[in-house]
C-alpha cells in the first residue's frame, strides 16, 4: 500500500496529525503506512519546522514524492511567504494558491496541498467543551464562548495580525500551543472539527478519495 505523508509546520501539527487525523483514517478502514514530518529548513544544521519560503517547502514535497509516497500538507495561511505560487492576501482565495502548487508539480495526483485558514488554532474553536479542560475561570471561558458565537465557521476567526486565533488565546489565558492544543483537541475529537470546519472537512475528504483509489 502507498505511504501517506503529512508535511507540516511544527510539533503541534505533528501531534494533531499523529493523534487525531491518522487514527481517524485508520477507523475508516485504511491500512496505508502514514506519518507526519516537519519541513527541513537547513539540511546541514538539521533544522526543521516552519515555512520560511516556497523553495524549501517545495524541496520537501519533491523529496517525499520521489520516495513513492502520497503527500499532503498542513501549513497556515497566516504569514505564508509571499513567494508561494499564486500568492494573494485574500484568505477566501487560498484554493488558488493550492491549485498553483499542484500546477507547479505537473498536476501530480499524489500531491494534496492544504493551507489552513487562517491558523491551526482556529480548529480549537469548534466547541467550547475543549476549553473547559484547560480554563478554570468563568470570565475567560465566556471570552472564548463570545468568540465562538461571533463566527458561524471557526475557520473564519481572524481579522488582523493581532486577532489571529493564537493571539486571541494568548490574551485570554497563558496559552501554550503544544500543551494546550493537544488537550483541547482530545476533548473535541475529529468528528466535531469535521462538522464545524468545511475547508478542513474538504481536505480530509480529498485525502480519503486519493487513498480509496488504491484501496
Amino acid at each position: 500500500m502507498r505511504r501517506l505523508v503529512f508535511v507540516v509546520e511544527g510539533d503541534c501539527e505533528i501531534i494533531f496529525v499523529n493523534k487525531f487525523i491518522i487514527p481517524y483514517l485508520y477507523r475508516l478502514g485504511f491500512r496505508n503506512p502514514m506519518n507526519a514530518q516537519t519541513i527541513t529548513t537547513n539540511r546541514k544544521q538539521h533544522k526543521k519546522g516552519g515555512v520560511t519560503g516556497y523553495q524549501l517547502f517545495r524541496n520537501e514535497l519533491e523529496r517525499t514524492l520521489s520516495q513513492g509516497a502520497i503527500v499532503t500538507t498542513l501549513i497556515d495561511f497566516f504569514r505564508l511567504p509571499t513567494d508561494f505560487p499564486g500568492y494573494n492576501q485574500n484568505s477566501d482565495r487560498i484554493r488558488e494558491i493550492e491549485e498553483s502548487i499542484i500546477k507547479d508539480f505537473g498536476n501530480n495526483i499524489d500531491l494534496i496541498p492544504y493551507i489552513q485558514k487562517h491558523e491551526f488554532e482556529a480548529l480549537l474553536f469548534s466547541n467550547i467543551s475543549g476549553f473547559k479542560i484547560v480554563i478554570d475561570r468563568e470570565e475567560q471561558l465566556n471570552e472564548v464562548k463570545s468568540i465562538i458565537e461571533s463566527y458561524s465557521n471557526p475557520e473564519d476567526i481572524n481579522n488582523s495580525l493581532e486577532n489571529a486565533p493564537s493571539k486571541r488565546l494568548m490574551r485570554i489565558f497563558e496559552y501554550d500551543k503544544t500543551f494546550h492544543s493537544e488537550m483541547i483537541l482530545e476533548s473535541l475529537g475529529m468528528e466535531e472539527i469535521l462538522d464545524k470546519c468545511p475547508r478542513f472537512k474538504e481536505w480530509v475528504e480529498r485525502i480519503v478519495a486519493r487513498l480509496s483509489m488504491n484501496f
